[in-house]
């Protein structure tokens, strides 16, 4: 199953984007927050949304190796990610000096409601997708 394909993409980038958005305006109002880097985070996050559903979308090509593997290799990976942007981004400007812990948690909690989300939706087509396969075979 691919729930993730060419023709979706983007619209799934951008819903993902548009929900992060939100949840960030509404927790830091909750917060009362002010963000001095406002642009610069919007911008960090619309990336690391194109990135994560990109890497959550090649778990369709990864088919033969354990889900679990799969599912904890696509986290470790994007946390490298977002690791080396921060790291790469402090060259070129100041970092807060909770940079990497604050970067950790936004990005974690998020994927992991996300990808708990996708892999329930995909695991719920593939039983279905069973089911039909074994009606199929006992009228066949």
């Amino acid at each position: 199953m691919q729930l993730i394909n060419k023709k979706n993409f983007l619209p799934i980038v951008c819903i993902v984007y548009t929900i992060l958005s939100f949840s960030k305006i509404i927790f830091e109002i909750k917060l009362g927050y002010k963000d001095p880097n406002y642009v610069e985070n919007f911008i960090m996050l619309f990336l690391m949304s194109l990135i994560a559903t990109f890497v959550l979308s090649l778990h369709y090509y990864l088919q033969k190796i354990p889900l679990p593997i799969v599912i904890l290799g696509q986290y470790i990976f994007l946390v490298g990610i977002i690791m080396l942007s921060i790291w790469i981004g402090g060259h070129l400007q100041n970092n807060a000096s909770t940079a990497y812990r604050d970067m950790f948690w936004s990005f974690t909690i998020p994927y992991i409601i996300g990808a708990i989300i996708y892999y329930a939706v995909i695991l719920f087509q593939i039983k279905k997708a069973n089911k039909t396969l074994s009606e199929l075979k006992k009228e066949g």
